[in-house]
């Protein structure tokens, strides 16, 4: 089994996709047949309430927080990793912050389509969704 940290958008298209083929309904197989782990940061459910909007965001987290996905609280030593990281690395905050949650559970890789995470490459290699994909087999 591989241990992946995931970024918003990918864990907001993995809620809200609607074909049962799609892309992340196969990200959702592998991470209920455990052949992936799913880490995502608190950081994650804050940001996800915005971008759901007021009408399905509480529906929508509550199926989150029932799956198999691990869900990390920041705690002191995430927050230090990340004010670094958006010091040195000049990650935006947010970003940092789920960064750090990855570097500090010891996850290689993050599932993201941002950007802004090629910074952290040195501590937590970006990856698409076809390449977690492929890790699961």
């Amino acid at each position: 089994m591989i241990k992946i940290l995931i970024d918003t958008m990918p864990i907001y298209d993995l809620l809200t996709e609607e074909i049962k083929e799609g892309p992340y309904f196969k990200l959702a197989e592998k991470i209920r047949d455990k052949k992936i782990t799913g880490v995502i940061s608190g950081v994650t459910l804050a940001e996800l309430i915005i971008h759901l909007g007021k009408d399905i965001y509480r529906q929508k987290l509550k199926e989150l927080v029932s799956s198999n996905l691990v869900i990390v609280d920041v705690n002191q030593g995430i927050a230090i990793r990340a004010g670094e990281l958006h010091m040195n690395q000049k990650l935006p905050l947010g970003d940092a912050l789920i960064a750090a949650t990855g570097i500090t559970e010891n996850v290689r890789h993050v599932l993201t389509e941002d950007g802004h995470f090629d910074a952290s490459q040195n501590f937590i290699k970006p990856i698409n969704l076809k390449t977690a994909l492929k890790l699961a087999r």
